[in-house]
């Protein structure tokens, strides 16, 4: 009995988000924020990958490591990518949605590629896709107030 609810539900909530809309320009400049994060992993600069949060974002990565707000962000961006094992490596973005949640809010998810990464004992992860859940939020610009990350692991091997 609770399925059908929660399906007229879901129905409701999908129509009313796929129904919403942002401009051109808002998804232009969305998708350049999104652009320096991954060109500051490309040229190992960790400011510009944390020049879009907002003083309040919210930031999990992979790992589980959680931190709030711009600055506490940077420095561990910072720490991050002082680890030659960490930085080893390319990444490409596989795919990539914005979905407007609202006029103020947009979801995107992002799924990234990245080869020739390394484990902390130096052996070669393979390919290791990750998917990001970044919530932007326009207040005077577009700003990062959450980002998640996720790593898909194949759960037999553990391999990426």
């Amino acid at each position: 009995m609770r399925f059908p609810i929660f399906l007229a539900a879901f129905t409701i909530v999908c129509n009313y988000v796929c129904a919403q809309r942002i401009s051109t320009a808002d998804s232009i400049e969305i998708v350049n924020k999104i652009a320096d994060w991954n060109n500051g992993w490309k040229i190992k600069d960790y400011k510009l990958t944390t020049k879009w949060y907002s003083d309040a974002s919210e930031f999990t990565n992979a790992f589980g490591h959680s931190r709030i707000g711009k600055l506490q962000i940077e420095e561990f961006m910072k720490e991050v990518f002082h680890l030659p094992f960490v930085m080893a490596g390319d990444s490409k973005v596989a795919r990539q949605k914005l979905i407007p949640l609202n006029n103020n809010i947009v979801l995107v998810i992002t799924a990234v590629e990245r080869t020739g990464q390394k484990t902390p004992n130096e052996r070669d992860l393979g390919i290791r896709q990750t998917t990001h859940h970044r919530i932007f939020k326009k207040e005077n610009e577009w700003l990062i107030a959450a980002h998640l990350i996720s790593d898909a692991r194949d759960t037999q091997t553990n391999k990426h």
